[in-house]
């Protein structure tokens, strides 16, 4: 079992616990014990001595992570993840981020053209510095990994996945549906940023159809912003029906 994880982390369902003192962007710890530990997300390099701190807190080390899995392939989430192999951890992305990742592909321009002045900046920020780490496993619509189904919403970026905790009914949706995006947008439900969004039109499309599968789900721990816990679901299909991105119940019965 972790060590003092009260002090260093948050418990947010099941096994998955937060750690609170990287901010930069979510990293959510997955413990099954030792050789059973797993990274979602790594933050920015520029937090890394918080990361290993958040991790000394809670007993471990990075080398004592069995792997890593990102939910996409931005700076803020995977800054961390090539200092990380280098201690022996396994890197897991989507095939089409890992593409990307690994310089097999060069890394798509972000629109930052849009959005407010700290977005933009950011975004030319991205796009000048793109995240490079090798790849150990390439990750595909319907993998398991650790327990986590896979599950492909390009938009935000080609690879981006939800992942998805049956056993928990935790879904972690990475940048492609949040809860906050600190210092840009108010707290509360938001979908992609457009400054940070590859398609808008394709993110919008990949949450209407993963929503239409039925994947159950009362947690919600996203990229940016605090956990949605208790009726998650629930809270997340009123708000795509309000923001027009999945139809309306009521429009649902009228084609029947």
């Amino acid at each position: 079992m972790l060590r003092s994880f009260c002090l260093a982390a948050r418990h947010v369902g099941g096994r998955i616990f937060h750690l609170r003192g990287v901010i930069a962007s979510n990293v959510y710890l997955l413990d099954g014990g030792k050789g059973d530990r797993w990274l979602i997300d790594t933050g920015h390099f520029a937090e890394r001595l918080m990361l290993l701190f958040e991790l000394r807190r809670l007993g471990l080390q990075g080398k004592d992570l069995t792997g890593v899995l990102l939910t996409h392939r931005h700076s803020d989430h995977a800054g961390n993840a090539a200092f990380l192999r280098r201690q022996g951890v396994r890197i897991y992305a989507h095939r089409a981020d890992a593409e990307v990742l690994d310089g097999t592909r060069p890394a798509p321009l972000l629109p930052a053209r849009e959005g407010t002045r700290l977005a933009r900046l950011l975004a030319r920020g991205e796009n000048l510095l793109p995240t490079r780490t090798p790849v150990d496993r390439a990750l595909e619509e319907g993998d398991v990994v650790a327990g986590l189904e896979v599950h492909a919403v390009p938009g935000h970026t080609a690879g981006s996945v939800f992942f998805h905790h049956a056993r928990s009914g935790t879904l972690l949706t990475g940048d492609t549906l949040l809860t906050a995006v600190p210092m840009i947008t108010a707290p509360g439900l938001n979908l992609p940023y457009i400054a940070f969004t590859a398609s808008v039109t394709e993110a919008h499309a990949s949450l209407a159809r993963f929503h239409a599968k039925g994947v159950p789900y009362d947690t919600l721990l996203s990229g940016h912003g605090d956990p949605l816990m208790g009726r998650a679901r629930e809270h997340v299909t009123e708000f795509l029906e309000r923001r027009g991105v999945v139809p309306t119940a009521r429009n649902e019965s009228a084609r029947d």
